[in-house]
């Protein structure tokens, strides 16, 4: 990986931190709601998603990782299954006209048989890019605590 020169990286300005939690926001609201088209729509249609638990740690084009999104959801609302995405630590950095998020995220599963369990913990890092008034995911690399790390360019970006 080539060194970023950090001169061509920078924070985004409070105004646009805000813009950018409200995306996310709005986004894990409509997962939580099961509105898994809303939340899939977020995504360009050639963005990748990088997690081993789609594609044993490559890149998944949206169109072949659409399916399972609808799967497991379709599987969540049969059982009863409600979610909640618990998310924090964020940071936007600027760089060649995108923006590279990073944040941490608690997956919980709450059912009436079961109560509120834990599913899963993880770093989030996503590329996104203006796209009209809003903002769409490029990329989006899951590294979850329970799976251990990806062998990718984006887990050492930097923290801010």
């Amino acid at each position: 990986m080539m060194p970023v020169d950090s001169r061509q990286e920078r924070t985004v300005s409070p105004a646009r931190y805000y813009e950018l939690r409200r995306f996310y926001l709005d986004q894990l609201d409509a997962r939580d709601r099961g509105r898994t088209q809303e939340w899939l729509d977020v995504f360009d249609e050639d963005a990748t998603m990088t997690t081993k638990v789609l594609g044993h740690g490559s890149p998944v084009k949206k169109a072949d990782f659409e399916p399972a999104v609808w799967k497991l959801d379709a599987s969540f609302q049969e059982k009863g299954i409600q979610r909640r995405h618990c998310v924090h630590g964020f940071t936007f950095t600027a760089r060649g006209g995108l923006v590279h998020a990073r944040f941490y995220g608690l997956f919980l599963v709450i059912d009436a048989e079961r109560g509120a369990c834990l599913q899963s913990a993880a770093m989030i890092y996503d590329v996104l890019r203006r796209s009209g008034t809003t903002w769409r995911v490029i990329s989006r690399e899951i590294e979850r605590d329970d799976l251990g790390r990806l062998n990718t360019e984006m887990s050492s970006l930097p923290v801010g």
